[in-house]
């Protein structure tokens, strides 16, 4: 390259950086979204539309709306403060909190007409049973003392609107002091339903709905207050994430200009050290924000990592003009610089090829950042004056004395004996773990009380379920009844915590018209002696049984369009563009054990029209997928880059590759024998590894000079800072990653001199 053509591209690359600047500004400041959610680093589980379908119809409750309960020595007084403060918060569309904020329609309009076929199960065991004695003693108190919605002698003189309501639509709620209310354990907690004015994932929305709820909290100090709604679990990972952005990037740029200045003691040397990892980091704002149009928190998390690696080719040459002054030159060092950017890019490349937007987005934010910081280092560098750095030198003698000067050298034979040491220990005690709880961000007492919530009103996220399908509503109801015996059956021995059934608010025509079967028995058997009993007249009874003649059904639209049926609509999906005929869904609640799981699951396999479907445990299953998809990558990979380097270095390739190799064997065996599980994210951080591991075999293998492996020991110490400090982060992501880059980077930077040859006999740099 000719000293003009330089120039030229070096105005080029500023000029690019100058549109990074504008581009990235005007995307910020024009509302682009950073993005909170944790399930953005969820695969594609390629499932169904169906399934789909139901996945986003029963999270969406959970996903729009929140739950609080509230405990207090002056709960009217805490309550309505409360309130008060969230129906003014912008962030919140509708609050449910006094008996009037829930509209239930008019139920005898609804059921009234229909009630002679809605019989609840106790009435229903009575009158098969023929004991109807119990049935008209009842009847009869409440023809004297009518206490129901349409206690009425010839209507329903047997209650029956009031028995079904009861039976099927019982709620733990209570009405108190304009509240609404429920007691467990003893204690008493005032229930409040909030709606959603914007997304759960957006800051300004999670920031308003926490200081209203905080603004309270502080000034009503006895008051408890038990949270459920993906909106907290939101707020958490965002502050999760922003405070780990401030303390790791912050820690990992103080601790590395501080090791810069102990070598180099030249501020002007320290600004071109940074120089590449802003322009780099710029770069890498830019791309991102143009390809996806959003940023991820933990993508910025993880781009602060870049400091490892963003700084190392600046590393590199400096050490060398630091140390050779007059007698650097930039054409020896652009072999080993290429090789380095290509094998770290390489690194990152097979990350992004996961199925999964958070994963990728993090992967093209690293590999653009490492792209940009290289063309900043290649262009800008060698174009500004530095001195020889007498610090410098004397660092490069005194690392090159400590750890390179020793006669003993690993050979191939002892080399072999080291892997299969690591490999039996991988093979006898290395586990794996594809759990979804690596994705959670939420506190333990947040998860307590989501739990809680839960399980006192007896619902949940909708994570485990049964699909059902039919070609018509009437016949999806009548599979629903016929599988109901085996959910009773579960519950009823232990293997099932419970079930939500759309039928036992709407049952089928056949078992709608058994039931007018049973009413007309009753009414034939008791009607007489019941209104000979209440003083009635004996005209009364034609009129009464005349409403049996062909009393209407109660149809699933019907129910499903008035407010009763408000909170069964997320078990209906109805008729699909997609697939034919309709299909819904029955949550499962509780506790299901391994025999329960078997048999639903034998059910399944013999109904093509039912299947069970686990979202918790799909996910797992593709993170388990992924990890083993990337375990072949790396070893593809190896190969790959042997024979690319076995091109260049021919019999010293096993000494170039050997501290990879070797940070990731020794990283899998000190897992295996602390017993810590591999997950994907640990398999993401030793493509780190391999990347910087071949950074440091390249450039030794290259430069045969005392500034070489004072290069590779300040950008492992850099490396170290940035994805080390990860291990300690509270995001399980973060911490696998970072927890597998401190052990391999350090592996790699140990085995570096033990590869060398005996014959490696560097000169020594000027002084």
């Amino acid at each position: 390259m000719t000293p003009k053509t330089h120039t030229r591209l070096a105005w080029f690359w500023a000029l690019t950086l100058l549109g990074c600047v504008v581009l990235a500004g005007w995307m910020i400041t024009h509302g682009v979204r950073f993005d909170t959610r944790v399930t953005a680093l969820l695969p594609d589980t390629h499932q169904s539309a169906r399934v789909q379908q139901a996945n986003a119809q029963l999270g969406s409750q959970f996903q729009d709306r929140f739950v609080l309960m509230v405990k207090s020595d002056d709960l009217p007084g805490s309550v309505k403060a409360l309130a008060e403060r969230l129906e003014q918060s912008p962030a919140v569309e509708r609050l449910q909190w006094r008996p009037g904020d829930f509209d239930t329609g008019d139920p005898v309009a609804l059921l009234g007409p229909a009630r002679y076929r809605l019989l609840d199960e106790d009435l229903r065991k009575k009158i098969d049973a023929g004991d109807y004695q119990a049935i008209e003693q009842r009847a009869l108190r409440q023809l004297f003392m009518p206490d129901g919605l349409d206690q009425h002698p010839i209507r329903d003189p047997y209650g029956l609107l009031d028995r079904w309501l009861a039976g099927t639509m019982a709620l733990p709620f209570r009405t108190d002091s304009n509240l609404i209310t429920l007691t467990h354990e003893g204690s008493r907690y005032a229930v409040l339903i909030g709606t959603l004015e914007g997304n759960p994932f957006s800051q300004s929305t999670q920031s308003t709905l926490h200081q209203a709820i905080n603004s309270v909290t502080a000034a009503h100090p006895d008051m408890t207050l038990l949270r459920s709604g993906m909106i907290f679990h939101a707020y958490e990972g965002a502050q999760q994430a922003r405070q780990e952005i401030s303390t790791f990037g912050l820690g990992a740029l103080i601790g590395l200009l501080l090791i810069l200045w102990l070598v180099f003691r030249s501020p002007k040397t320290m600004a071109t050290l940074m120089v590449p990892l802003l322009a780099g980091g710029l770069f890498a704002l830019a791309a991102t924000l143009l390809v996806f149009g959003r940023l991820h928190l933990l993508t910025i998390a993880f781009g602060t990592s870049l400091i490892g690696i963003a700084i190392d080719y600046a590393i590199h040459m400096q050490c060398a003009r630091a140390a050779l002054g007059q007698r650097f030159a930039l054409r020896p060092m652009l072999p080993g610089l290429a090789l380095g950017l290509f094998s770290s890019v390489l690194a990152f490349a097979a990350q992004a090829l996961t199925p999964m937007p958070g994963l990728r987005q993090m992967a093209f934010f690293a590999a653009t950042g490492l792209i940009g910081a290289w063309l900043t280092v290649v262009l800008w560098l060698p174009r500004v004056t530095l001195k020889t750095t007498p610090s410098a030198a004397a660092a490069a003698d005194r690392l090159w004395s400590l750890f390179c000067a020793f006669k003993g050298r690993l050979t191939v034979a002892w080399a072999l004996v080291g892997v299969v040491l690591a490999l039996s220990i991988i093979g006898v005690r290395l586990h794996t773990n594809d759990s979804l709880q690596l994705l959670t961000t939420s506190s333990s007492p947040l998860l307590k009380d989501e739990q809680q919530v839960q399980s006192i009103l007896g619902r949940d996220t909708g994570s485990r379920y049964l699909l059902l399908s039919a070609a018509t509503p009437e016949q999806w109801q009548a599979r629903a009844e016929m599988l109901e015996p085996l959910l009773k059956r579960l519950v009823k021995n232990g293997h099932l915590g419970g079930y939500e059934l759309l039928t036992d608010h709407v049952p089928s025509s056949a078992h709608q018209d058994d039931n007018l079967e049973r009413t007309r028995t009753l009414y034939d058997k008791t009607l007489a002696s019941l209104y000979g009993q209440a003083g009635l007249p004996s005209s009364l009874i034609q009129k009464a049984q005349a409403r049996l003649v062909n009393p209407p059904h109660l149809t699933l639209e019907a129910w499903l369009e008035s407010p009763l049926g408000q909170s069964d609509r997320r078990l209906w999906l109805g008729h699909s563009d997609t697939e034919a005929g309709v299909a819904g869904v029955i949550p499962l609640k509780g506790a299901l054990d391994d025999a329960g799981l078997a048999a639903l699951e034998r059910a399944a396999r013999h109904a093509p029209y039912l299947s069970y479907e686990d979202r918790v445990a799909r996910i797992a299953t593709v993170l388990g997928e992924l990890r083993r998809t990337i375990a072949g990558w790396v070893g593809g990979a190896f190969v790959v880059l042997a024979a690319l380097l076995a091109l260049r270095y021919r019999r010293r390739t096993w000494r170039v590759m050997a501290p990879a190799a070797g940070g990731v064997l020794i990283t899998l065996a000190v897992l295996a024998l602390a017993g810590t599980p591999v997950n994907l994210f640990h398999q993401l951080a030793l493509l780190l590894v391999i990347g910087l591991g071949l950074d440091a075999g390249i450039f030794m293998a290259e430069h045969r000079a005392r500034h070489a492996w004072l290069a590779i020991t300040l950008s492992s110490a850099s490396s170290l800072l940035a994805f080390g400090l990860l291990a300690f982060s509270a995001t399980p992501v973060l911490h696998h990653i970072g927890l597998t880059s401190l052990i391999g980077l350090l592996s790699v930077w140990l085995l570096v001199p033990l590869v060398q040859p005996h014959t490696l006999d560097l000169p020594e740099t000027p002084h």
